[in-house]
């Protein structure tokens, strides 16, 4: 069934959901199609076994992953967001599909080394450096030895409004490239890990009754767990 009610943002605890009925947007994500290099990372590298897909928002990559691993867990704390994710899913997908609410600063309800794979976009730049340790912590605990995290970090972000303001979320860390850089490194340092930096040029956003223009640079991670 479908759920259409929002999950409203509490940024003071973390929760940047966009506080949207996704039933009521676009088929594709709201998020656009996906970034080229990340798509391009995808198709590349070998993903086999069962991934988590982390904050997985309304399945902006879901589908590639559902391409190539054997099973996929979708995460969101919007459970509206994962609905849309689950009724665009092609049946043939399906019976490897589980959705399921997790909100990420909280323990994951999984089982240690429980996953060969953890995918996570456009998500972990929002938090504190204290509450992202937190995180890789709990991805840590719930992904096999020889399991493999695939990531991105935004940084250097402009969101512009219409009339040219800047739009920044509240208790949002505003971290540069080199700064992230070394701080992921610091995070992965028991990893075999890869970096990619690449850039989003400007598009169009629309969320919660508003447009915004957004643009950044980014950080693409592949990391291997030793």
């Amino acid at each position: 069934m479908k759920t259409t009610k929002p999950r409203e943002p509490e940024e003071e605890k973390y929760i940047f959901t966009e506080g949207i009925n996704y039933s009521k947007t676009e088929q594709t994500s709201i998020w656009g199609t996906g970034d080229k290099d990340t798509l391009e990372l995808l198709k590349k590298i070998e993903i086999h076994g069962r991934w988590l897909n982390l904050a997985a928002g309304d399945g902006r990559y879901n589908l590639n992953l559902l391409e190539k691993a054997d099973f996929v867990v979708a995460s969101d704390i919007d459970e509206s967001a994962l609905s849309k994710l689950w009724q665009n899913t092609p049946d043939k997908f399906k019976a490897k599909l589980q959705t399921k609410v997790v909100d990420i600063t909280k323990k994951f309800p999984f089982e240690n080394n429980s996953f060969d794979g953890v995918f996570c976009t456009g998500t972990l730049h929002l938090f504190p450096k204290e509450i992202s340790r937190q995180i890789f912590s709990k991805i840590d605990r719930v992904l096999k030895t020889n399991g493999r995290i695939l990531i991105d970090f935004a940084t250097d972000i402009k969101r512009i409004l219409p009339d040219g303001k800047l739009y920044i979320r509240k208790s949002e860390p505003q971290y540069c490239l080199k700064e992230a850089a070394k701080f992921l490194k610091e995070l992965l340092k028991n990893y075999k890990v890869k970096i990619v930096e690449s850039e989003v040029p400007e598009e169009e956003i629309k969320t919660r009754g508003f447009v915004y223009k957004f643009s950044c640079k980014f950080i693409l991670i592949t990391a291997d767990k030793n």
